[in-house]
């Protein structure tokens, strides 16, 4: 359904923006990343031909980021989190605004730059307190493993009490689990055994109840995921078959007006064959109304000189005597032009005539 408003021509710019934008969610909820990044490259397309480009051109950035970022692709993601900075996060909500300063918090932690880190994570934490407070646990996670690795162990049990608590408030179980499994692998790098027991358990537990819930959520996920690939395969049929039938159509015009083009040939050429015949014919006719009056003594029988043509020659003769002119006797007795004229000059030759209007003389004869 989605996937054909894209295509709608009635849809505005704007309109199809969102529904881009809404593909790229749903294919990210399923994890094809590849697919979230090219509706999200669509989505561009007609965010550039709203009134709202800008604003539009930044939401798109901010969820690029978090493409990348969900992919460890941190260069790609620090890059464009750094171009939104430059304008102060200008037109991203808060609750992104949040999203992506942890983030950038994090490459700080992976570059050792400890400070920067822990303040960045404050910032995000004043962003999303205003805007999601139950999204908070995933910067207290960020924090409990930055207190870690500058050994602020008071800091790191403060971190993780804040995350327990609106997980619990909030009741989302995966972001215990988040909590629980980042205390796993700290505990694990300290070769701390009991505290690696207790941890497994409540991860186990925890586990268990992810489950039932994550179960239902997958089911409907790949349902989902499923239904779209269906919609983007019909899509892509109608498609070739629309542009196979744009080819067919094309194709007959083309050859109508050919026709047509070569039937108007044909009809201008048989106009100008007919005017030159009349044009010939007032010749002839006005050359014999004032020769018209011949000597029989001593001319030649016409009979007896047409006896000395050949077929051919009088094949060329009736069409002569029909007033054709010579691309017509050429068309007509399937010969070129060349062979027309050499049997007309012969025919002149035995006839004893000079032109056509000569002929015209002796026909009356």
């Amino acid at each position: 359904m989605l996937l054909s408003l894209l295509q709608d021509p009635l849809q505005s710019p704007e309109y199809k923006y969102h529904v881009a934008l809404l593909l790229s969610y749903t294919y990210k909820r399923v994890f094809d990343y590849q697919s979230a990044l090219k509706f999200l490259t669509i989505a561009l397309g007609f965010a550039r031909e709203t009134p709202k480009r800008q604003r539009y051109e930044a939401n798109i950035i901010a969820e690029q980021a978090f493409v990348y970022f969900d992919v460890h692709n941190y260069t790609k993601a620090d890059s464009l989190i750094k171009r939104l900075a430059v304008s102060g996060f200008r037109f991203i909500n808060p609750e992104n605004k949040a999203v992506l300063v942890m983030q950038q918090g994090y490459l700080f932690f992976l570059n050792r730059q400890y400070s920067k880190a822990d303040d960045a994570y404050d910032r995000a934490i004043v962003w999303m307190q205003t805007s999601n407070p139950c999204n908070l646990p995933m910067i207290y996670v960020k924090k409990i493993q930055l207190y870690d690795a500058m050994n602020r162990e008071e800091l790191l049990k403060e971190a993780l009490r804040k995350s327990t608590g609106y997980a619990d408030s909030c009741r989302i179980i995966k972001y215990h689990l988040y909590a629980y499994e980042e205390l796993l692998k700290i505990f694990e790098k300290r070769n701390d055994a009991s505290k690696i027991v207790e941890i497994k358990a409540k991860i186990d537990s925890l586990n268990l109840i992810y489950a039932r819930e994550e179960n239902i959520s997958l089911l409907h996920d790949q349902k989902e995921s499923i239904l779209l690939k269906t919609k983007e395969q019909e899509l892509l049929q109608q498609k070739t078959s629309r542009n196979r039938l744009t080819l067919i159509l094309s194709g007959l015009t083309l050859i109508a007006l050919l026709l047509l083009s070569g039937l108007l040939f044909y009809r201008r050429r048989q106009n100008r064959l007919e005017a030159e015949f009349l044009q010939m014919k007032a010749e002839m006719d006005a050359y014999l109304s004032v020769n018209g009056k011949v000597q029989t003594e001593g001319t030649t029988n016409p009979g007896a000189s047409m006896g000395l043509l050949s077929e051919r020659q009088r094949e060329v003769f009736q069409c002569m005597t029909a007033g054709l002119s010579n691309k017509a006797i050429a068309d007509k007795l399937c010969i070129s032009e060349n062979t027309v004229k050499y049997h007309i000059k012969n025919i002149y030759l035995v006839l004893e005539i000079k032109d056509r209007k000569d002929l015209l003389v002796y026909i009356r004869k």
